[in-house]
């Protein structure tokens, strides 16, 4: 009798035993990696690894690529280690690429308990004669070797806090921007935004000794020109203040700024539409003056000035404006209209009129700037959207 209860109590124990193996196993974390990109930009210069496995598991990662462009710390192409909490990240660390091609690599983890991992990542190329690149349909190609410097201003857009306001490509050796680009839809025209709540002022992140001082406005006939009008960024007060940076003006002869200048900036507002409207602004400066315009003038704190021989506007948007896809999504010319207008800087009187040979193409605004406008367009379309310009789909019929 003894020696059955005996058993019976072994056999319990063994039961129990067991069980608590089953429980243990089923709390337990399984081994496992992953990358947490498989694909990096061209100018990234790190990515992770992401480990997960039990306390005490050993793991083996290696990484292999054809020129040794990617390695761990200490530029290792291999480590061995061992978890010492259930999560680790382990970094591949590499330089940016401009090689113009993308670059691969094979990544492996082994597990002490057999549980393997491999993947792939693919680092692409990017092109260092860019200085700024962004997916925006109406940022320029933004040349890195011209001592130009690029920014971009947010701003608060409805219940977004960094909608993007505008951008510039600023010239320091004229104190001011060859081009400012921006997005123009209804959204940013209406709401709380007051130009007499908004003050002139430096660019803060721009050094102020580049910029013109224009507490007040520039000395002689020129009114502090915005490019990115204020009327256009009535959305919100931030985005309207950022429209009175120094960065954002021009010496612009006063008659030619309230009159033709302005009436060309209401015709464009004229043209938004429900996919947006994409804007490039530019003043150019490599011309002849005309004769009721001074080479240059100067800021309040005397520094000298150059004046834009040439203004112009770059304009893109859909055809019909309500398909709601990108520029970049186009496939076919007719779905793209496209126009610039150019206009030489000069005293222009009480004229606000807008005719077609004021009209160009932005195949021909790229030929006298030297800028490539919109390079989002498809390549297979670019050069046809860009060769057309047609006046009456803007509005002037003359």
């Amino acid at each position: 009798m003894i020696n059955r209860v005996l058993y019976i109590v072994i056999a319990v124990f063994a039961l129990l035993a067991i069980a608590g193996c089953e429980g243990d196993d089923a709390g337990a974390i399984k081994s496992e990696a992953y990358l947490t990109t498989s694909e990096v930009d061209g100018r990234s210069t790190n990515c992770a690894v992401v480990l997960r496995a039990q306390q005490g598991t050993s793991y083996t990662a290696t990484v292999a690529s054809e020129d040794g462009w990617i390695a761990f710390t200490g530029k290792q192409t291999t480590i061995t280690n061992t978890m010492t909490a259930t999560e680790k990240v382990v970094y591949l660390y590499f330089s940016a690429n401009d090689s113009g091609h993308k670059r691969m690599a094979s990544v492996a983890v082994e597990f002490s308990d057999g549980v393997s991992y491999s993947a792939t990542i693919t680092q692409l190329s990017y092109d260092s004669s860019i200085a700024f690149e962004r997916n925006w349909a109406e940022l320029p190609i933004c040349p890195a070797d011209k001592g130009y410097i690029y920014r971009t201003h947010y701003g608060q857009l409805g219940a977004k806090m960094d909608a993007r306001n505008y951008s510039i490509c600023f010239d320091p050796s004229v104190r001011a921007s060859l081009w400012v680009a921006y997005p123009l839809h209804s959204a940013h025209m209406t709401g709380s935004g007051d130009r007499n709540n908004s003050s002139f002022g430096y660019e803060p992140t721009v050094e102020s000794s580049l910029q013109a001082n224009l507490s007040k406005s520039y000395n002689g006939w020129y009114d502090r020109g915005h490019q990115i009008p204020a009327a256009d960024r009535k959305c919100s007060q931030q985005m309207m203040d950022q429209t009175f940076y120094a960065t954002n003006m021009t010496p612009q002869h006063g008659n030619f700024n309230q009159m033709k200048w302005g009436a060309l900036e209401g015709r464009v507002r004229n043209q938004v539409c429900v996919d947006t409207l994409f804007v490039v602004t530019g003043a150019y400066f490599d011309g002849e003056h005309h004769a009721s315009i001074q080479s240059s003038t100067s800021d309040r704190s005397g520094n000298t000035c150059p004046t834009p021989t040439h203004y112009y506007k770059a304009l893109i948007r859909t055809s019909k404006g309500n398909t709601g896809r990108s520029i970049a999504d186009a496939t076919d010319a007719a779905q793209l209209r496209a126009i610039a207008f150019w206009f030489e800087h000069a005293n222009t009187g009480d004229d606000t009129s807008i005719t077609s040979a004021d009209c160009i193409s932005i195949e021909e605004l790229e030929r006298r700037t030297g800028f490539t406008f919109f390079p989002m367009i498809d390549d297979a379309i670019e050069s046809k959207v860009k060769a057309s310009a047609v006046p009456s789909l803007w509005g002037v019929n003359d």
